[in-house]
């Protein structure tokens, strides 16, 4: 699909398990009823799938720290990448543990699990048990999660990962507690699709509504825009009080104890 497409066309949403994109459907319709927005689930959930080609943008997840392929460096880059959010952290225990029946968990008390390492395991998680022989480690998640079943342990995952492909006959998720990033979540599509469609779409997930602008809208790269260019909020200015009024007395009497307390601290640095 390229910038020829017909505005009438639909675009190709693909997601991954564990994302909901039926927000950002709801608002694109709003902004955009004469474009239909299509969303296609893939299972792999990390990274795009093998036919990425296919759809106009990927909602895509990362391990903590990274950003997806080719969306890092400006020179090299062949995707434009678009940061949603991070998702929270989640222990996954076979049906029927202690545990089971707690909403959450602490990282303190994962000192009583034994977590099982898998290849999407990141370093940033407390340290799973290492496997004795390396060729016993689980082909991927899934592999993962059977093991999970026999009892033999329990894994660390994203919470609304785990809330999808987790069977509910074999395995309770708990959530972590503590402040920890389990995955990052993102909007990707390749730079040479990029077009104002693409800007459009993006726009909508910043959370642009039906009466904001379209322009400036250019989301690119995870370091394209740093923190001190982004626009600030206008200052509202502050009423004007009558002189000599309930309110201007009690104004002047503000601003009169903050100069008295700026010159005690001038006087104490002295």
């Amino acid at each position: 699909m390229n910038e020829d497409t017909p505005a009438t066309s639909k675009i190709l949403l693909g997601f991954t398990r564990g994302v909901a994109p039926s927000k950002w459907v709801k608002r694109w319709q709003v902004v955009s009823p004469e474009r239909p927005l299509t969303i296609v689930p893939f299972p792999r959930p990390y990274g795009r799938p093998g036919n990425a080609a296919e759809f106009d943008m990927i909602l895509e997840r990362t391990a903590p720290g990274h950003v997806p392929e080719g969306a890092d460096g400006p020179s090299e880059r062949t995707h434009h990448a678009l940061r949603l959010y991070d998702e929270a952290l989640a222990v996954v225990l076979p049906k029927g543990h202690d545990l089971t029946g707690r909403d959450t968990v602490s990282l303190a008390e994962l000192a009583d699990i034994r977590l099982l390492d898998h290849p999407n395991h990141a370093a940033e998680w407390p340290n799973p048990e290492p496997w004795a022989d390396p060729a016993w480690m689980p082909a991927d998640i899934n592999a993962a999660l059977d093991l999970v079943a026999t009892g033999l342990g329990g894994i660390l995952m994203p919470a609304p990962l785990a809330r999808h492909i987790t069977d509910k006959h074999q395995h309770v998720t708990i959530r972590i507690s503590d402040q920890i990033v389990a995955g990052t979540v993102w909007a990707s599509w390749p730079v040479e699709r990029d077009a104002p469609d693409m800007q459009h779409l993006a726009g909508v997930m910043r959370g642009r509504t039906a009466r904001s602008s379209r322009t400036a809208e250019a989301a690119t790269s995870p370091s394209d825009t740093p923190a001190a260019q982004r626009q600030q909020p206008a200052q509202k200015k502050k009423p004007k009080l009558k002189a000599n009024s309930r309110g201007a007395q009690l104004q002047a009497a503000t601003e009169k104890r903050e100069r008295e307390k700026a010159e005690r601290r001038k006087a104490k640095r002295r």
